[in-house]
């Protein structure tokens, strides 16, 4: 079947939008979630590794006390005031963490990367952010196809997610993920009085030759 190309574009310019506040009447389709967690497992890494491992959560309490850890969107530069990160208070919050899985040199194995990587810490970790804003990307669009709204959040405290997801492993990302609330502005912050500020998208150049 022939893709709706402007059904797409709607979908990967709607995708980059923060969405602050939600519609938590509503839950979202198990058939749907599965769509995404198929994205982010299938989604391409380097040498196929599983650079991180993903968290997929509905409990509303879990969620509402990662949210207390995201205190740090500045709103005044002068007196360092902050507010929370309420795109993470969506109907599915999406954690990104560090993979229980030790990459390794293993030809044979279903583990594969280069020794030189091995050696150079700073290429594994370059390798394992692309992986991660690849598995990102890829849950985003795939979200925004399927109707959702979204919102990533990197302003939190990890040890403190980590904790309260029982897991060993540092959290590299959140994503909110749901349905927006129609009634309201989707900059409101959901649960504060507070309106975040809208940012002109910085131009990228693109060439061709």
């Amino acid at each position: 079947t022939a893709v709706n190309k402007s059904d797409l574009k709607k979908a990967i310019i709607r995708s980059r939008h923060c969405q602050r506040d939600w519609d938590l009447s509503k839950s979202i389709p198990d058939e749907d979630i599965e769509m995404i967690k198929t994205t982010v497992t299938n989604c391409p890494s380097k040498q196929t590794v599983a650079y991180y491992k993903v968290i997929f959560v509905t409990d509303r309490d879990k969620i509402a006390r990662i949210y207390e850890t995201t205190n740090g969107f500045i709103t005044n530069f002068r007196s360092n005031d902050t507010v929370t990160n309420s795109q993470v208070l969506a109907n599915l919050l999406v954690v990104f963490a560090e993979s229980d899985v030790e990459p390794k040199e293993n030809i044979f194995g279903d583990v594969f990367v280069p020794s030189k990587d091995l050696e150079k810490p700073e290429d594994l970790l370059k390798d394992k952010h692309m992986a991660v804003g690849i598995g990102a990307g890829y849950a985003n669009i795939t979200a925004s196809m399927l109707g959702y709204s979204t919102g990533c959040c990197a302003c939190f405290d990890p040890a403190q997610v980590a904790e309260i997801l029982d897991i060993d492993t540092h959290v590299h990302l959140l994503m909110g993920i749901g349905f927006k609330d129609e009634t309201r502005p989707r900059r409101e912050h959901h649960a504060e009085d507070f309106v975040f500020p809208t940012k002109k998208k910085q131009q990228i150049s693109v060439e061709q030759k």
